[in-house]
């Protein structure tokens, strides 16, 4: 900060504190005043030589009895008159704090409106980019865009962005905290071409800084803050780079003095997908803070390394496809109610696959139950001892919700060879 601003800003913390400390001031003033007036008083009377006419009068004595009575008094009055300077001291002391207090806080509404300012020309730069992305990446000049009206595209100025409708008719040049903004257009990759990336800053001037002329860390916070995590600055302990959430960018190395410790920026990119737009994004970090973010309608598979949770209903344009399952969660029996049409869903027990036909539930797909074979003497075996219980339960027996109905029957229970019957296992309604 410059000298002038630092006096601006001591000038102007003064007319802040000034009409809280002077109401606790002004009483100890007069009290102090009207006692050494009182003694100055008392010491010219006791001095001066009256006129004969006079000293026959009683004026001058009863002058000197007025002033020896309120000299008198001065001792009674003193421990009252400590007492009040106490009282005004500490009156002063939390006056003062408080006006402090009020101060800070009032710069801090400043540097989140400076915030919500640099996100609004933030927004402007991305219309810009996201307007002529291709041509940017194409460019081989800095007036390359001038018959569009930017005289050096990698500066546009911003009168020039709000001809060209991309900003507010009451844009203002200058903001809170009595900064200006800058735009600077980079590119990244291979420049001119169709690989070319572009992108760019938006940054304050001049750097937030203290009077001392190191950064206002104080500052910077709040602005940080309402920045949201977009936020991007030059710290003294890496002067080269604008550090932000997760990403280190270096700074641009035209207009070197723009970039000192203390400068804010944000970044700004054309949408995903478009001719020069982010896609790997740049620097040390990724160069851009919306490449790590989804936009609506982004075109890029975000591809979710982990769980995704969605209250609401999930379309999809062409298919759904799982790698490992399908899981149906809730079931349903036959006849419910259903909505919506051709919608597919489980039985209640967990056999078999529904579809909602007509407003109901009807089944659709379910496993065999199987069959078997009993035998009235050797039970669920043939003649040779072989098993001839159902292959779904394991036993001669139907799964559940199945009856077992009879197929066949051989022989007697009477005859030598016994009397063998066949079951069907048959879902039941």
């Amino acid at each position: 900060m410059s000298a002038d601003g630092a006096r601006g800003g001591g000038g102007r913390a003064r007319a802040i504190v000034w009409p809280f400390v002077w109401p606790f001031v002004w009483p100890f003033v007069w009290s102090i005043a009207r006692s050494i007036s009182t003694q100055i008083t008392w010491q010219i009377a006791t001095q001066i030589t009256w006129p004969a006419a006079w000293r026959r009068s009683r004026f001058p004595a009863r002058l000197h009895a007025g002033l020896r009575s309120r000299v008198r008094a001065h001792p009674q009055r003193g421990s009252l008159l400590l007492e009040f300077m106490a009282v005004a001291a500490l009156s002063l002391v939390l006056a003062l704090w408080a006006s402090h207090e009020w101060a800070q806080r009032a710069r801090a509404l400043q540097a989140r409106s400076l915030a919500v300012w640099m996100d609004a020309a933030r927004g402007a730069a991305e219309s810009f980019l996201a307007r002529h992305a291709a041509e940017l990446a194409d460019a081989g000049t800095a007036d390359a865009l001038a018959g569009q009206g930017y005289a050096d595209w990698t500066a546009p100025r911003w009168d020039e962005l709000r001809s060209a409708g991309l900003l507010a008719g009451g844009w203002q040049a200058a903001g809170p905290l009595r900064r200006t903004l800058g735009l600077r257009v980079l590119r990244e990759g291979a420049c001119p071409g169709a690989s070319c990336q572009v992108w760019a800053l938006v940054h304050a001037r001049p750097a937030l800084r203290t009077s001392a002329g190191g950064v206002d860390e104080a500052l910077v916070a709040e602005w940080l803050q309402a920045a949201e995590g977009r936020g991007l600055v030059v710290w003294p302990r890496r002067p080269g780079f604008l550090s932000g959430a997760g990403q280190r960018i270096p700074v641009p190395e035209e207009g070197a003095a723009d970039w000192g410790p203390g400068v804010v920026a944000l970044a700004a990119r054309p949408p995903s997908g478009q001719a020069g737009g982010a896609g790997s994004g740049g620097g040390e970090g990724g160069a851009g803070d919306d490449a790590a973010y989804l936009r609506v309608r982004d075109a890029r598979d975000p591809d979710f390394q982990g769980d995704a949770t969605v209250q609401g209903v999930v379309r999809s344009g062409t298919r759904l496809a799982a790698r490992d399952s399908l899981h149906l969660e809730r079931g349903w029996k036959v006849g419910d109610a259903c909505a919506p049409e051709g919608a597919l869903g489980r039985a209640v027990d967990g056999v078999g696959i529904l579809a909602c036909r007509q407003g109901h539930w009807t089944l659709v797909a379910r496993p065999t139950g199987g069959g078997y074979m009993v035998h009235s003497r050797r039970g669920c075996a043939n003649v040779l001892g072989v098993s001839t219980a159902n292959p779904v339960t394991g036993v001669c027996a139907c799964p559940t919700g199945y009856a077992a109905a009879q197929v066949a029957e051989s022989g007697t229970p009477a005859a030598p060879e016994g009397l063998t019957m066949g079951y069907l296992c048959l879902l039941q309604k």
